[in-house]
């Protein structure tokens, strides 16, 4: 995928934004009364991020072999 949005002509500054939300994604949520421990996101963007619909384009735009 990174190669596609450097290939589309995103700037590499917001290509390095896109992979830190996505690869470097933790969260904590509350089970009951308790928090949990922090875990790591492994899929997707966090609910409501600015950026779901700019990667959902993106995607979207892909040829039907995917991402490179």
């Amino acid at each position: 995928m990174y190669n596609t949005l450097i290939d589309t002509g995103i700037p590499m500054k917001m290509v390095r934004l896109i992979n830190m939300c996505l690869n470097e994604s933790y969260n904590r949520v509350w089970v009951g009364k308790n928090l949990c421990e922090v875990f790591h996101i492994r899929d997707g963007l966090k609910q409501g991020d600015d950026q779901s619909p700019l990667v959902l384009n993106f995607g979207l735009d892909m040829p039907l072999g995917g991402f490179r």
